[in-house]
This record gives C-alpha cells, structure tokens and sequence, in this order.
C-alpha cells in the first residue's frame, strides 16, 4: 500500500474536513478549496514525487 495513503488513512484531518489536500512524502503539503490550487501548490513543492490529492470528507462519509 502506497505511504501516503496510509498517512491519509491514519492521519487526524479534523482541520482540513471538506477541503482538498495534496499528500507528499507523508505530510500535507498543500490543502484548500480549488483543487486546481491545491495541485498547482503540490506540483512546486514535490515537483519529483506524484503526490496523493484526495477530498477530506465528512465524518459521516464511509469510506471502503
């Protein structure tokens, strides 16, 4: 399984619910509203990596 979607599973994201973040190396780099913004930002600071960009959803959304 890929690193940076373990941090997103087991990382606290209470902060960024209904934002879009960019996940690097295992750590946030980017988040916001745009996704276009957030993968803009992620493309600069790990311009040798592909970044994880996911939508933090709700608590009331399952996720499988």
């Amino acid at each position: 399984m890929d690193k940076n979607y373990q941090f997103f599973m087991k990382a606290d994201l209470d902060g960024y619910i209904g934002q879009w973040i960019a996940i690097c190396n295992q750590k946030i780099i980017s988040h916001g509203n745009s996704i276009k913004k957030v993968f803009q930002e992620a493309k600069e600071k790990c311009p040798n990596e592909r970044p994880l960009l996911t939508r933090v959803p709700d608590k009331e959304t399952m996720i499988f």
